[in-house]
């Protein structure tokens, strides 16, 4: 186990294990915000990918907060049931393309096109408080990729079992962290790692994806309110890639993966209607 991978997990043992005291007072919550922000990140093309990228851009801030439909941080989710204890909807998520001109390993082959991530979420809540927050996600989501927008081709499915939690410290900070598992099927594996026929060479021979473990990773962030309008969010992971289903595919290069972002947005409109009581919003969960 890696230095980076150690000091996540301890971070996220402390939170867990945090008995801080917060005050009862909780406040409601715009119905919607429209706002513009600002994002650096650096992240490998793919997991397993020996090559990172590093991007700033911009980006329009959507957050609805309805009782059906939710848009947020995390992308967009549909509620199909909302319990005391356990939640069931439909989420939706995302990853950029790579240009196989820009990496190494996939130099010849076809681009890897814009993907999205949809389907069901079970989620077990097991502390659900306004300032404090503890899910298990059983989420299963079809992967669709744009290789001719604006078609989506199915490209197969991945199980993402997740431990997610977020707290809030005082009136201006949010920390969070999660731990995740990644299990997906021979489709999924092969629109990333598989080579086929046309694109085989001496050093890439032709491969094809395999159904079985994909990785395990760990994450946090903290969140902070610099006013009424502006937040700003660091974000850190790390992901182990050992033992995976598609350890044997040319375009693996490296068993383990880090990420790193930062953004800064600004509210620039915002309903008058409000939801809540909520201090934790929980689209962002």
């Amino acid at each position: 186990m890696t230095y980076i991978l150690r000091i996540l997990l301890l971070l996220q043992v402390l939170a867990l294990v945090s008995t801080s005291a917060y005050a009862d007072d909780v406040e409601r919550l715009p119905k919607w915000e429209l706002g513009a922000g600002l994002a650096a990140a650096s992240f490998p093309d793919y997991p397993g990918s020996d090559q990172n990228r590093s991007l700033v851009l911009p980006y329009p801030s959507v957050i609805y907060r309805g009782s059906r439909i939710r848009a947020g941080r995390d992308g967009l989710r549909g509620m199909l049931f909302k319990g005391k204890r356990w939640d069931l909807d439909v989420s939706a998520g995302g990853s950029l393309s790579v240009n196989s001109e820009d990496n190494r390993a996939r130099e010849g082959m076809n681009d890897l096109g814009i993907s999205v991530e949809f389907g069901p979420s079970l989620r077990l809540k097991f502390i659900d408080e306004a300032d404090q927050k503890l899910q298990l996600r059983f989420n299963l989501r079809a992967l669709l990729v744009t290789d001719d927008f604006p078609v989506l081709d199915y490209e197969g499915w991945l199980f993402n079992p997740e431990l997610r939690w977020r707290r809030h410290f005082g009136e201006r900070y949010i920390l969070g962290s999660s731990l995740e598992l990644r299990y997906a099927n021979r489709a999924y594996h092969d629109h990333f790692y598989g080579v086929a026929s046309q694109f085989a060479t001496v050093t890439r021979p032709e491969y094809r994806g395999q159904r079985g473990y994909s990785s395990v990773g760990v994450s946090s962030f903290v969140t902070m309110k610099l006013d009424q309008n502006w937040r700003t969010s660091v974000r850190l992971g790390y992901y182990d890639l050992h033992d995976v289903a598609f350890n044997d595919s040319p375009l693996f290069r490296k068993n383990s993966g880090a990420f790193f972002g930062l953004s800064i947005s600004r509210v620039l409109w915002r309903s008058e209607a409000t939801v809540g009581p909520a201090r934790i919003d929980d689209i962002t969960l």
